[in-house]
């Protein structure tokens, strides 16, 4: 199998098999997917979530990198066709954004993450729609990062058609905490606009700090 081969290249025998074993879990399914689209998703959704409880987020980010190229040839994606998926062959953005805006109702998310991502990074909390779409307009084009926090919802999946209109791909989108029906709609809605990260709710705030960070290069 494709994704057992992958992960034994980096992964003790133990390990990759529990690894997958608490993939198929989190995704609450008994075996691997074998049709495209739900591959891709288990591979980028389950099983990214899953490595990261096991590897640093930026090892897990590159080895989900490294088994979504893989799995493209193996299933003969054109090589001109939109990525579909919820991680990009390369996570980091062609120019680094310098703001973030996190999309939320906590505060403490935001304080939190801005102590992560340090000085050099502008962290800008947005509690609103209209907010958000007013601070996307403001940009006037610059590549952004922004953070969609689902645990502390103030948008549901509909903001995808802003974030579509608004940004392009030059800029990333993080989808955090949301159901795996939920992370399928975002995935679709924003293929071809910003590239998505779409995390798993088991993903933790440390996690979610790491994983911007390496988006910000």
């Amino acid at each position: 199998m494709l994704i057992d081969e992958a992960l034994g290249a980096v992964l003790a025998p133990a390990l990759r098999r529990e690894v997958v074993f608490e993939a198929l879990d989190a995704a609450e399914i008994d075996v691997v997917p074998n049709e495209a689209n739900g591959l891709r998703l288990f591979v980028e959704g389950a099983l990214f979530s899953t490595l990261t409880r096991h590897l640093e987020v930026r090892d897990a980010l590159e080895l989900i990198a490294q088994i979504r190229a893989t799995l493209e040839l193996a299933l003969g994606s054109a090589p001109d066709e939109p990525p579909r998926s919820d991680v990009r062959a390369r996570i980091t953005l062609p120019a680094p954004p310098t703001t973030t805006l996190v999309v939320t109702s906590a505060s403490l998310v935001v304080f939190l993450l801005a102590d992560m991502l340090g000085d050099t990074v502008d962290v800008v909390a947005v509690s609103r729609h209209a907010e958000l779409r007013d601070r996307l307009r403001r940009t006037g084009g610059a590549p952004l990062l922004v953070v969609i926090d689902r645990k502390h919802a103030v948008v549901d999946v509909s903001v995808c058609e802003l974030l579509r209109e608004e940004l392009d791909a030059s800029s990333a989108v993080v989808w955090w905490g949301a159901s795996t029906a939920e992370r399928t709609m975002a995935m679709a809605f924003l293929s071809d606009g910003p590239r998505l990260v779409a995390c798993e709710p088991g993903v933790g705030l440390a996690d979610l700090g790491e994983l911007c960070r390496t988006l910000l290069g």
